[in-house]
């Protein structure tokens, strides 16, 4: 690039960046507020919450990036424009593509970048992601224990420990077992730890008595070094850890075993989902050309761009939009996933078409002739 295509290329980067970065604010902003039932029912430190929320990121800076140029674009033309810089660009003997050319370098970058994202950034994020997520919803102690608190745990079951250890344990544990209203035993034990067997997951008591009224109305104490109480009641033992469409590589997606179709109910929402990621990179061009062809295509206005600013907002947001819906149809009906390509494709051509297309004068009237003589 000559120097005053890096000019222009270096007045599109800042603001794609600084609009990246404040969507990527947003989305963590959302995902925080989405990701905050982590804390409040699984009491997780910060460090998941974050890992969790960083996680989720990916996609939603995918989604956002042809967004973040589109403004990033309108915006460092608009005040090229303003201060007659791409004018006096262009009176100097830069021809359109020449000045079209470090915008496309730019638009081709976010491309790039879009697609390395979708194919593997996204399925190894939201894997992790959906590991740790199960890892948490799956730790019966953090879901069925609050230490120095009785827990309901259901079914008449009441669990008390006085304090859980960093490794797990749980200190002067008390778990009362109404479910059966004759003998109603109680356990206290020193010491206790949930462990996810084969089978069911069990509390093991150490350490401890069970107390129970007997039929006779008596009531009898017996001593342990251990027990095991069940827990399988009160704990989804049958979670099993899948991914799901977003978690996908490519190949992945294109071929499918048959616990994943029968998952997606049916190949087309996989095969949509896999064309999604290919075309969604293309919109980063369509709507850099759309930008170009606001401030660069037809007459020059002396009067601001503010309608074609409006009109290209528009266009930009229905193709997408359109894009969207296109995306969600294809799903059902695999013959739609070649229209996800042809949108942003079209879309660009039309920009292309509109900025090459010959400019006509208006013809001057009779006034404006005469004011010209004079």
């Amino acid at each position: 690039m000559i120097l005053v295509q890096r000019y222009i290329f270096r007045q599109l980067l800042v603001p794609f960046v600084t609009a990246a970065a404040a969507f990527a604010g947003l989305a963590i902003l959302t995902q925080s507020l989405t990701n905050i039932d982590l804390i409040a029912d699984y009491r997780e430190t910060a460090f998941i919450f974050v890992k969790v929320t960083l996680l989720a990121l990916p996609q939603l800076i995918a989604l956002l990036s042809p967004f973040a140029l589109f403004i990033a674009a309108l915006a460092g033309l608009n005040r090229m424009t303003v201060e007659s810089e791409i004018t006096v660009a262009s009176a100097s003997g830069l021809t359109r593509w020449r000045l079209i050319s470090p915008m496309m370098k730019l638009a081709v970058l976010a491309v790039i970048a879009n697609l390395l994202v979708n194919l593997f950034v996204q399925p190894l994020a939201y894997r992790e992601m959906r590991r740790a997520i199960h890892d948490l919803r799956t730790d019966v102690a953090a879901s069925l224990v609050r230490p120095g608190a009785f827990s309901d745990l259901g079914a008449g079951v009441t669990m008390y420990a006085r304090e859980t250890t960093s490794t797990g344990r749980m200190l002067d544990v008390f778990i009362h077992d109404a479910r059966d209203g004759e003998s109603s035993p109680s356990y206290a034990a020193r010491e206790g730890v949930i462990v996810r067997g084969e089978e069911r997951p069990v509390m093991v008591l150490l350490d401890g008595n069970v107390q129970q009224r007997e039929p006779d109305g008596s009531l009898s104490i017996l001593t342990f070094e251990r027990y095991e109480f069940d827990l399988s009641q009160f704990v989804d033992a049958a979670q099993v850890l899948f991914f799901k469409d977003s978690d996908k590589f490519l190949y992945e997606l294109f071929n499918p075993d048959a616990a994943s179709v029968a998952r997606s109910n049916g190949a087309e929402r996989l095969y949509a989902e896999a064309h999604y990621r290919l075309s969604a990179p293309l919109y980063n061009i369509t709507v850099m050309l759309i930008a170009a062809a606001v401030f660069l295509g037809g007459q020059h206005s002396r009067m601001g761009y503010g309608r074609r600013v409006q009109i290209g907002v528009a266009a930009a947001l229905a193709i997408r939009l359109l894009g969207f819906a296109v995306q969600s149809a294809a799903a059902d009906d695999d013959a739609l996933n070649v229209v996800q390509y042809l949108i942003p494709i079209l879309g660009a051509a039309g920009a292309l078409v509109f900025l090459y297309m010959p400019r006509v004068r208006k013809p001057r009237t009779a006034a404006q002739a005469g004011e010209a003589g004079a």
